[in-house]
């Protein structure tokens, strides 16, 4: 029978204790970066349908030029699919050139959803010139 020295009776303890708390450590810094991540892919995801509502905003303007033959009013907005998509700028401008006359339309829009300053809004604005 061997007889343990009393030093050294709880030093495989303490060894052990602290690859645990090393180990959790890491796992909690791994589920840290995990949530991250998908938090910003679904933001991601968010920023392309905002771009693409904000397009879609634009198509009706050049719709509603094409079909009345001025700007819509200023500002129009409506709501698709949870974004609140806002026709900001119109501006006609006349131009001649020798005997063609036609008019060009500065046109802007922005797409948008939820509250300014929290983590989930988004918004995006898109610029166009287009002529009617």
């Amino acid at each position: 029978m061997k007889i343990l020295d009393q030093r050294q009776a709880g030093f495989s303890l303490v060894s052990t204790l602290f690859v645990l708390v090393v180990l959790a450590a890491l796992a909690g810094y791994i589920v840290k970066i995990s949530t991250v991540q998908h938090l910003s892919t679904g933001m991601s995801i968010q920023s392309s349908r905002a771009w693409f509502a904000a397009l879609s905003g634009l198509d009706w303007a050049v719709f509603q030029i094409n079909n009345n033959g001025s700007c819509p009013p200023v500002p129009s907005s409506f709501s698709a699919d949870g974004f609140t998509i806002e026709v900001n700028q119109c501006v006609p401008d006349n131009i001649q050139e020798g005997s063609n006359h036609y008019s060009l339309y500065s046109i802007e829009v922005t797409a948008s959803r939820g509250v300014f300053g929290s983590a989930d809004f988004v918004s995006r604005t898109v610029q166009a010139t287009v002529s009617g």
